[in-house]
């Protein structure tokens, strides 16, 4: 009985003790909100801002709020703490409004390394020094949802804006419109699919039909 309860006493000392200072290390987001949750960076080239030229008209439209801050200008990398500042500037106009909520739509998964001036050639890219995201034209950076004015929304939308590098448009969800890199792409008809199928049917949906008639229904077990 006196061993039970001394390797139960044992136990509960070790789960009160603190974890290494190493464990705690890989579960913080590398001092900063934007940061990703990775342990290790995978160093990559610098690269270019893609240039949607197949016809995608994906992240250009307000998916969760009513107002959002659009890129009208050529592609930019924006880095981590560019987007952390833009967020303080809104969220010190909106955060006294109750039920307004701002939604990021990029995500600073790029890990950017320097190397120091005047550095010779070679050695590898040298150490990792902050996130980025590559932005293309035409993409929804921002986003805000809830009960408020519109000039309220233009003007936190506007002082994001001077945060950041590039020239950006005000969006709403009264004339929004998806783009096309920089031309304002035509509206896509709603189709029901249901009847484009029918119109068109396929093999399997002609089985499926075929087995609802009452013919079918007779001689099923």
């Amino acid at each position: 009985m006196n061993s039970l309860l001394s390797v139960i006493g044992t136990l509960r000392r070790s789960a009160a003790r603190p974890l290494p200072v190493s464990t705690i290390w890989t579960q913080v987001r590398h001092g900063h909100q934007y940061a990703p949750r990775y342990a290790l960076q995978r160093k990559q080239f610098k690269g270019r801002v893609p240039i949607r030229t197949g016809g995608s008209i994906k992240g250009t439209t307000l998916e969760f709020g009513n107002y959002g801050l659009r890129l009208r200008s050529d592609g930019v990398r924006i880095s981590a703490s560019q987007m952390k500042e833009a967020e303080n500037v809104m969220m010190r106009i909106i955060r006294p409004l109750p039920g307004v909520q701002l939604y990021p739509r990029l995500s600073t998964n790029i890990a950017v390394c320097t190397k120091g001036n005047e550095t010779r050639m070679g050695k590898g890219k040298g150490p990792f020094d902050f996130w980025a995201v590559r932005v293309p034209t035409g993409r929804i950076l921002l986003e805000i949802g809830g009960e408020l004015h519109e000039q309220v929304a233009r003007e936190a939308l506007r002082l994001a804006a001077s945060k950041l590098p590039g020239i950006y448009e005000y969006v709403s969800k009264k004339s929004e419109v998806p783009v096309l890199g920089f031309d304002k792409a035509e509206p896509r008809p709603h189709e029901n699919a249901i009847e484009k199928l029918a119109r068109n049917p396929s093999k399997d949906y002609k089985i499926r039909e075929l087995g609802k008639s009452p013919n079918f229904a007779t001689y099923r077990r």
